[in-house]
């Protein structure tokens, strides 16, 4: 199964909100996120963005745990992608450290989710990033990159902008971030 996702910066969440709200979305309770991703090749984001394969774990609410795997396809925002719950933390980080993946970046947030036509919409907010519109569709198959024009034609009737659109995900905006301010990553 391949996710394709598609993600815009938001100048007006409560806005957003409100027009998903007249689309009837319903929104769940807020829940937070603690990732950690992981990858064989981390330090520079040149380097980092050479891996085809990533591994995160999430902390979700501080008690539910998942391991996902993703292999970037078509694009950043493009990737076939594995996920399973387990039960502890350490002991999976420790094997993936034999394995040779090392901790890339870590990314926190809060989010709200919702569905519509059958997409996941995530509203997220990220420490150190800001507020986040997501929209992500599991497909078999499929022209990713049409896939991500259709559902950035909902985003624009929700009122967001071209300009607002993000091709990468937080961890790729978290090390763009990082590099900026001249930290060590």
């Amino acid at each position: 199964m391949k996710e394709v996702e598609i993600k815009a910066r938001l100048r007006d969440k409560e806005q957003v909100m409100e027009k998903l709200r007249a689309f009837d979305c319903v929104f769940e309770k807020s829940v937070t996120q603690e990732d950690v991703v992981y990858a064989e090749h981390v330090g520079s984001l040149e380097k980092f963005r050479t891996n085809s394969v990533f591994l995160r774990i999430r902390i979700k609410d501080g008690k539910k745990i998942l391991f996902t795997l993703k292999k970037r396809m078509a694009n950043d925002l493009d990737a076939i992608e594995h996920e399973v719950e387990i039960s502890a933390k350490e002991p999976l980080e420790q094997a993936l450290f034999l394995m040779g993946y090392q901790k890339a970046i870590s990314v926190a947030k809060t989010r709200i989710i919702t569905h519509h036509n059958g997409c996941e919409i995530c509203i997220d907010e990220v420490t150190d990033l800001g507020s986040f519109i997501e929209m992500e569709r599991l497909a078999e198959e499929g022209d990713s990159e049409s896939m991500q024009e259709e559902m950035f034609r909902f985003f624009e009737s929700l009122g967001i902008k071209k300009e607002d659109r993000m091709r990468s995900g937080y961890d790729i905006l978290m090390f763009e971030q990082k590099e900026k301010k001249g930290a060590a990553i």
